[in-house]
């Protein structure tokens, strides 16, 4: 009974964070957020493919202990319905469209969608929903596009590195889930050498780490089902 109640709360709590999609509130307008995603299109980002280990940024023991940039075996990824993902993709990279104004990958190869624009310190919000063994993370401080925190998704990175977690840089103290095939939600501050990662209302991680100081933001498609929506980012400034 105890386990049941805890899981509805889990399930009211996530739902309660949400609003209308894809829009900014009078308040967070008042304060400066922007969108990174209009609901619509895929203006300011691009799709890539995983860069290979020897020029992705990423930390060596994080290599040796997951290679986060190879394509899932057997994502079976949906098929393309629009017919801006059904083209092939310049250099190849990996297709992404918009359905109900979510943000979702779709047929071969996996890849990212990243961000044109780069960002140094801000709180960024991301809303995803995915199922219970997918593989996806969201990168932030992405220099020139590659490298950079992955904040994981992915319940059971071999490494240990699993949800919550910054992959090669942090684990969580403890074992934290995400609603499967529900909307949840990321809040992750990058404040100078200061991070911060929060999934649905309970922080996962506060650490400090100097090694990326800005880059962009990239979304990881490495095993399907997953989408995003409601990318929110506010600038913090000194």
């Amino acid at each position: 009974m105890k386990a049941a109640l805890a899981g509805w709360m889990a399930i009211f709590a996530a739902a309660s964070m949400f609003g209308a999609d894809n829009v900014l509130t009078q308040q967070e307008k008042a304060a400066g957020w922007v969108l990174l995603f209009d609901g619509k299109t895929l203006n300011g980002w691009t799709s890539t493919l995983p860069p290979s280990p020897t020029r992705s940024g990423v930390p060596p023991k994080a290599q040796n202990a997951a290679p986060t940039g190879a394509p899932a075996v057997g994502s079976h990824p949906r098929s393309c319905s629009t017919a801006e993902a059904q083209a092939a993709p310049v250099n190849g990279a990996s297709h992404w469209e918009v359905i109900s104004g979510s943000l979702s990958p779709c047929g071969d190869p996996a890849g990212y969608l990243t961000s044109r624009a780069s960002y140094k310190d801000f709180i960024l919000k991301v809303d995803f929903r995915t199922g219970e063994d997918t593989n996806s993370g969201v990168f932030i401080r992405s220099p020139n596009g590659s490298g950079g925190y992955e904040v994981q998704i992915w319940k059971a990175q071999p490494a240990g590195y699993d949800t919550g977690s910054i992959v090669g840089i942090a684990k969580t103290d403890g074992e934290f889930k995400f609603l499967a095939d529900q909307w949840n939600r990321y809040e992750i501050t990058a404040e100078g050498d200061h991070l911060v990662v929060v999934l649905n209302g309970t922080k996962t991680l506060d650490i400090h780490n100097a090694q990326f100081s800005g880059g962009s933001i990239r979304l990881q498609y490495q095993k399907f089902p997953i989408e995003f929506k409601n990318l929110k980012l506010l600038a913090l400034k000194h």
